[in-house]
Order: structure tokens, then sequence, then C-alpha cells
């Protein structure tokens, strides 16, 4: 007997619950990131060879985004 409706295999329902977790997860990492100061997401960032050199750089670097992001979001 059809009902109607279209039933998933098991495979494609756990395809979509590792989907919905994968951004739940991508979710918590952005607000844990947002949620630093910039001296502590430089911190975090830095490593020996940096491209930016030290801490310092790597925070006004941050600083720079965050306030272009924050001017955008505001035109928008």
């Amino acid at each position: 007997m059809n009902t109607g409706r279209i039933h998933a295999s098991p495979q494609s329902a756990t395809r979509a619950d590792a989907v919905r977790a994968a951004a739940a997860a991508l979710l918590d990492a952005v607000a844990e990131r947002a949620s630093r100061t910039p001296r502590e997401a430089a911190e975090a960032a830095w490593y020996p060879g940096h491209r930016l050199g030290s801490v310092e750089a790597i925070e006004a670097e941050i600083i720079r985004r965050r306030t272009a992001e924050a001017s955008s979001a505001l035109a928008a």
C-alpha cells in the first residue's frame, strides 16, 4: 500500500545527520572565535614562522578585519 510518503534510506538519514552535526559544530566554532578578544585570538593563531611575524601584528590584523566587517554590516 502506498501511503504517499517518501522514505529516506538509512544512508541518506545518516548523511543528513552528519551534515546537521557538522553545521552545528561550525556554528559553535564561529561563536567561540567571535567571543575571543583580538588579543586572545591572536595568541591562539600565532605559531613560529607565522607570515605576520608577531602576536601584535596578528592582533592588529584581527582588529582591522573586525572593524571592516562591522562597517560593512552597518552599511548593509
